[in-house]
């Protein structure tokens, strides 16, 4: 790449409004942007979102809270993070998150080196909101984007 890559608020790097399951997430700089060394997203959270206990098997992953209250729970700890908060969550270590309270959230998302994370986002997009809440559904996919599938969602802890 020769020259600056500008993305506007809303859109993924190829100004598509892509958008997957209740959340919308955009990809901000593609792994064909770095050669494959890293990829961010944006993601606008709706309240009560979960993601379910799973880990990277070649990949860290760096959130960025920039609107609202996620709890995250890393390595079997949890911890509370709150706009401008950010949490790396290392390779190989389980971890899940979720939205808490009524509004929604924005977090930006790194993923370090690339690898899949991106299809997996573009792939989960397409599957049935049947299909991305049954675990036996979803293991494939996560198997196939370099991670794995542990456990359900996490309950937030009482605020």
């Amino acid at each position: 790449m020769d020259q600056a890559l500008v993305v506007e608020a809303e859109q993924s790097r190829w100004g598509e409004p892509a958008c997957t399951s209740p959340d919308h997430i955009w990809t901000k700089i593609s792994r064909k942007d770095t050669a494959g060394a890293w990829s961010m997203f944006e993601s606008r959270v709706p309240p009560g979102l979960a993601v379910p206990l799973h880990q990277h098997h070649s990949q860290e992953e760096w959130f960025w809270v920039l609107e609202g209250t996620f709890w995250f729970e890393v390595g079997g700890h949890k911890h509370r993070l709150t706009a401008g908060m950010s949490l790396l969550a290392p390779r190989r270590v389980p971890h899940r998150w979720t939205k808490t309270n009524a509004s929604s959230g924005r977090v930006l998302i790194l993923a370090q080196p690339a690898d899949r994370l991106e299809d997996f986002f573009d792939r989960f997009a397409r599957m049935s909101p049947e299909h991305q809440h049954d675990m036996a559904l979803t293991s494939p996919l996560f198997a196939d984007c370099g991670m794995e599938l542990l456990g359900p969602p996490m309950e937030p802890p009482e605020e």
